[in-house]
């Protein structure tokens, strides 16, 4: 069964272009801010992995990871950041207190997108069986 992912970027072409690199092997549905990608929870979106930007108008990546985290039924959902938020200090803020899996420097090689994503998937699902 292929996994889900939920990408949330404020940018419509960058959604876009992951999501053709994704779809070759993941399911890929994509949100253009953290309300948005709530929404899409709240509503019945079970994603395996959800992978998001922190700087965004609206509902920001801090915001989102802040309620994914505080409630006990999205807690688990594992979090990939890929930002061009790029110092020491946030990394380990945002790994150590937020939880996040994975921290994705913008921008990105595709390879090193596909390794951070496949092991933070095959962590999260070793852990659960």
């Amino acid at each position: 069964m292929r996994k889900k992912i939920l990408l949330v970027d404020d940018i419509k072409e960058f959604r876009a272009l992951l999501k053709i690199v994704l779809s070759g092997s993941y399911d890929v549905v994509t949100a253009e801010d953290g309300k948005k990608a709530l929404d899409m929870i709240e509503n019945g979106l079970n994603p395996d992995v959800i992978v998001t930007d922190l700087l965004m108008p609206g509902m920001d990546g801090y915001q989102l990871i802040s309620k994914i985290k505080s409630k006990k039924t999205w807690s688990k959902i594992p979090i990939i950041v890929l930002s061009n938020v790029d110092t020491p200090a946030e990394k380990q803020r945002l790994t150590r207190n937020q939880k996040i899996n994975t921290f994705l420097n913008k921008p990105f090689n595709t390879r090193e997108f596909n390794e951070g994503l496949k092991k933070t998937l095959d962590t999260v699902f070793e852990n659960t069986n």
